[in-house]
């Protein structure tokens, strides 16, 4: 095999292991982002602690499960918490945009629907055609603050963002990531996330 077929065969492997979908369930003190790739053969784990009222604590499990043992830990993770509700389902997503806050909790943006939009050098490329905004912490934990008239009114503007100007494609992605870690960039979101949502109006 020459070895310019090898990079495609290698770039098709790699393509293949990106996470393309993602389940969100919940607890009541916790969310997890169930995340898998293309061929339905590797999935992921990310847990998001809800029991802190104004901080995001993120836990990547980092298992590549099976989709039995995937279904077999959402099993467990259920049973371990049926006296407070059990783990329920709360939407389908393609990804998470990022975390903001405003004056109280913090905000988790999901893309909830995408539209392909076309390709790059054989890499399909997405925009987000429909988002949600969900709040990190339980009810049971969150502050007055957090049902303030000046926290409504911010988490509507940005519930109200026009994010079909964001685009996605995975390698671009990856390869962001990548630099993140090898220079070891540590970005405040939230200041991005409000002067980019804050653009669009």
């Amino acid at each position: 095999m020459a070895a310019s077929e090898r990079s495609i065969d290698k770039e098709v492997d790699m393509g293949s292991s990106f996470l393309q979908k993602f389940r969100l369930y919940e607890t009541r003190s916790s969310f997890y982002m169930i995340g898998r790739d293309k061929n339905r053969t590797s999935w992921r784990v990310l847990k998001l602690d809800r029991t802190e009222p104004a901080e995001v604590n993120i836990y990547e499990d980092s298992t590549a499960y099976t989709e039995a043992e995937c279904f077999e830990t959402l099993r467990r993770i259920h049973e371990g918490n049926r006296s407070s509700g059990g783990l329920k389902f709360v939407t389908t997503c393609y990804g998470i945009i990022g975390f903001i806050r405003f004056l109280g909790p913090y905000y988790m943006l999901i893309i909830t629907k995408r539209k392909k939009l076309g390709e790059i050098c054989g890499h399909t490329v997405y925009g987000v055609a429909k988002s949600k905004i969900i709040t990190i912490p339980h009810a049971s934990v969150l502050s007055n603050v957090a049902y303030s008239k000046d926290e409504k009114r911010f988490s509507y503007v940005t519930s109200a963002c026009k994010m079909e100007n964001l685009y996605l494609a995975t390698f671009i992605l990856t390869l962001l990531f990548e630099i993140i870690k090898l220079y070891h960039l540590y970005l405040d979101f939230k200041t991005i996330l409000l002067s980019f949502f804050f653009s669009l109006l």
